[in-house]
């Protein structure tokens, strides 16, 4: 739940979650995610909280993969809050980098 900053590497494999829902987009296709912190006692709920009051920008990073299980791709969200002028509710969420787990990295 970091800021997202340039050269960063990825979360260590076995922190990431199980997801509850597997959603199949196909290629060039549109999908979405959806995510929640719920439990107060979760490592992440009172950060989550502070930054959302705040109006701090924060990162997500997801794990995921094909639907059979390969092309592992960890990417990282960017969310930042609109101008509070036009809604105080609104945010932006764009990707700020993907890490290639199962073949070599374009980059």
């Amino acid at each position: 739940m970091a800021v997202p900053r340039s050269g960063q590497p990825h979360t260590d494999l076995d922190q990431f979650r199980r997801q509850i829902r597997d959603i199949y987009i196909p290629a060039g296709g549109i999908g979405y995610w959806q995510g929640a912190v719920r439990d107060g006692d979760d490592v992440f709920h009172a950060g989550l909280v502070a930054a959302i009051q705040e109006r701090r920008r924060f990162g997500i990073e997801l794990l995921y993969s094909d639907h059979e299980g390969g092309q592992r791709t960890v990417s990282l969200f960017s969310v930042t809050p609109r101008d509070a002028s036009d809604d105080p509710d609104q945010w932006l969420c764009s990707v700020a980098r993907h890490w290639n787990l199962d073949r070599p990295d374009p980059r």
